[in-house]
C-alpha cells in the first residue's frame, strides 16, 4: 500500500517515512459501483482518497435535476471542504464503478496537515484548480452552444484522464453522453449529435478495447482556437 501512495499527487512529495505515518491514519473501503459514499447537507468528518476507480460529484437542483459538478479518477480526493470549512457536505459524492477509497478521520487529517505543510499546499493547490475548473464550466455554458462546451470539455478531460500514444492521438475512456449532458446542461440527444459529428470528421474514433475511444487533441486545439 506504501507504494499506492507514492502516486497520490496529494502525498508525491513526502519521502518514505512520511508516507508510512500517513498510510497508519487511512482506513481503507471497498465501495460497489453506483453507491453514495458522501450525500449532500450531511455532517463532513472525513477526507477521501481514490485508490483506484472513479467518483462523480453532482448535486440534485430543485427540480429534482441531477447536476454533475465534476468527475474524479484514482489519485484524486474528495471530502476536503466540509473539514476546512466545517460546513456540511456541499454535493453527493457516488461512485460510477467498483472503488477503493482511503478515509482520514477530522482530527488525523487536522493534525496531518499541521505536521505536513507540504500537503496543505498541494491540497490548496488542488482545491483551488477545481473552482477554477468549475467556474470555466459556468461560464462556458452561459456563453457559448452546445458543439464548443463539447470541444472544451473533451480536451479537458482528455488532458487530465487519456493517455497519449505513439500516433499523438489520446486514448481514454469517454463518460457516457448522458454524463457529459449532466455536465454541460443539455440533453443526452444533442451531445450524440454532437459527439457523431466529431467522429465523422475523425476526431474520435473508437478502438478495440470496449469502452475506449481515441480522440485528436490537436485538431480539438484547432477548434478551440477558431471561436477564441
Amino acid at each position: 500500500m506504501h507504494d499506492l501512495l507514492r502516486f497520490v499527487p496529494l502525498f508525491s512529495e513526502l519521502d518514505k517515512q512520511e508516507i508510512e505515518s500517513v498510510q497508519k491514519l487511512i482506513t481503507f473501503h471497498e465501495v460497489p459501483k453506483k453507491t453514495v459514499v458522501l450525500q449532500e447537507g450531511e455532517d463532513g468528518n472525513s477526507l477521501f482518497i481514490i485508490i483506484n476507480g472513479s467518483v462523480k460529484i453532482s448535486y440534485y437542483a430543485p427540480d429534482g435535476r441531477e447536476v454533475v459538478l465534476s468527475l474524479l479518477g484514482e489519485g484524486a480526493f474528495f471530502g476536503e471542504m466540509s473539514l476546512l470549512d466545517k460546513e456540511p457536505r456541499s454535493a453527493t459524492v457516488s461512485t460510477l464503478d467498483h472503488t477503493r477509497l482511503g478515509q482520514i478521520r477530522r482530527h488525523d487529517f487536522e493534525r496531518l496537515l499541521l505536521q505536513n505543510p507540504k500537503i496543505a499546499l498541494k491540497l490548496l493547490t488542488e482545491t483551488v484548480g477545481r473552482l477554477r475548473r468549475t467556474s470555466k464550466i459556468l461560464e462556458r455554458i452561459s456563453t457559448m452552444d452546445v458543439p464548443h462546451r463539447l470541444y472544451y470539455y473533451l480536451k479537458d478531460f482528455g488532458d487530465r484522464f487519456g493517455k497519449e500514444g505513439a500516433d499523438g492521438m489520446v486514448t481514454v475512456q469517454l463518460p457516457t453522453h448522458q454524463m457529459i449532458a449532466d455536465q454541460l446542461s443539455t440533453s443526452r440527444e444533442t451531445i450524440s449529435r454532437a459527439v457523431s459529428a466529431l467522429k465523422k470528421d475523425g476526431i474520435i474514433i473508437k478502438v478495440d478495447n470496449p469502452g475506449d475511444s481515441k480522440m485528436d487533441m490537436a485538431s480539438l486545439e484547432v477548434l478551440l482556437q477558431a471561436i477564441s
